[in-house]
């Protein structure tokens, strides 16, 4: 998406008649609409730490609404080459987030299609069982995918019973998953969703007092949710600790280093912060942990790190590797090494040089696109930021300084805190 206006001369901002908030991107060059948009219906507002529920009420909405069942909403969207999705993730749990594209011409169809989904699901009895048996079949794949084990656990070290972050056992979601009721998601979806918390983005070939009007007409009457506020319990007091999941026939173990983050997007070192673990860990090929672990000693075919979530609630921070069971305790201990050096010492100017054109540089690529627009701009409006972050925030990179990334560092990195978790094959 080219032009020489900043962004936030381009984008039209509106507040809903129902209290959510929308901004519209006009692009002529393409003749396509994509949207995307947040509730605040995520994990972390399920009752009595009910997690599954918010999930399963997201992924129920396109099983039949008031005007559309299943087949005929799926048949609807396909005839006019319409694509909608909602979900809910754990690493956001205060929101759902929803997406839907298609041709510009077809924006009042696809408005209409989406709005009818987050207002009016009937939760069919029959399409919940359906859903049920999919989801508890993915429990039994879960037993064997290494990665998401060892993530599992790193959670539930760092993270009390009843956080939304805390990836609960197989076993216990699969209890809660069979015992859900019908009735329970229509209590969640009446408790939560509405247009009050709706943060939405249009970005195409539109005219914005078109799309205002658009959605006023679609929102009116829909009073729904007043809102739910979560509670997010303390982190735990952690020390470092070990945990090793046998899984027979996986050779090839994932691994986790990583311990509880603080970091949000709102933050005022949020840029030195990104900065800092970019040039420890962004990329596997260039980043100090790849050169060291990967290139250097060839114990892994692959490390990173990040931070895991930092929109509304501060996920950890970690390293992820995969390594043969033979060389986990050299990669560990390398790795260790490797993070407590950069803590000491901090990156060297050329590194910093290097990572901060990428890092600007990758964000503007990433605005290149309308769907690439429509999730920035709607991830700045969930976060309750202006879009003048689209403009802002390269810039922001750019300008940090080899101080700033230090104090950063030493804020958010601590190598005396690092939890290890692996899943695989420790015995074949």
């Amino acid at each position: 998406m080219t032009s020489g206006q900043p962004f936030s001369e381009r984008v039209t901002s509106l507040r809903l008649a129902g209290g959510g908030r929308l901004v519209v991107l006009a692009n002529p060059h393409a003749p396509t609409v994509t949207l995307a948009g947040t509730l605040r219906a995520g994990p972390a507002l399920a009752a009595d730490g009910r997690f599954s529920v918010p999930g399963l009420t997201a992924a129920m909405l396109d099983r039949g609404t008031a005007d559309y069942g299943r087949i005929e909403l799926a048949r609807e969207l396909e005839d006019h080459g319409l694509q909608l999705m909602v979900r809910a993730s754990a690493g956001a749990p205060i929101t759902v987030s929803f997406s839907a594209q298609g041709l510009a011409e077809e924006l009042p169809r696809l408005a209409g299609l989406l709005i009818e989904v987050l207002r009016r699901p009937t939760f069919p009895s029959e399409e919940l069982d359906k859903l049920r048996e999919q989801v508890l079949g993915s429990l039994v794949r879960e037993r064997q995918e290494t990665h998401a084990l060892a993530f599992a656990a790193l959670t539930r070290a760092i993270y009390p019973d009843g956080h939304p972050l805390q990836r609960r056992t197989i076993e216990a979601r699969e209890r809660e998953v069979r015992s859900l009721s019908r009735e329970d998601l229509v209590a969640f979806h009446g408790a939560t969703y509405g247009p009050s918390s709706l943060a939405l983005a249009v970005v195409g070939d539109v005219e914005p007092g078109r799309v205002a009007s658009l959605f006023e007409e679609q929102l009116k009457g829909w009073e729904g949710a007043g809102g739910v506020d979560p509670v997010i319990p303390e982190e735990k007091d952690t020390e470092p600790s070990e945990e090793r999941i046998q899984i027979a026939d996986r050779p090839n173990l994932d691994v986790f280093l990583g311990h509880g983050g603080h970091l949000l997007r709102s933050a005022p070192d949020y840029p030195a912060a990104v900065l800092a673990n970019s040039c420890l860990g962004q990329s596997t090929l260039t980043s100090r942990l790849g050169v060291a672990v990967r290139d250097r000693e060839g114990l892994t075919y692959g490390i990173y790190s990040r931070f895991f979530g930092t929109l509304h609630v501060a996920g950890p921070w970690a390293v992820s590797l995969g390594v043969s069971a033979d060389n986990l305790g050299r990669a560990v201990e390398l790795s260790r090494a490797v993070i407590s050096e950069y803590v000491a010492e901090g990156p060297t100017e050329e590194e910093l040089a290097d990572e901060r054109t990428a890092l600007a540089g990758g964000y503007r690529v990433g605005l290149a696109t309308n769907a690439g627009v429509a999730r920035e701009l709607v991830t700045a409006l969930t976060a309750g930021e202006s879009v003048e972050r689209l403009d802002r925030f390269p810039e922001e990179i750019l300008a940090v300084d080899r101080d700033q990334v230090i104090d950063a560092i030493r804020t958010h990195l601590h190598p005396e805190k690092l939890v290890m978790t692996a899943a695989g094959d420790f015995e074949s």
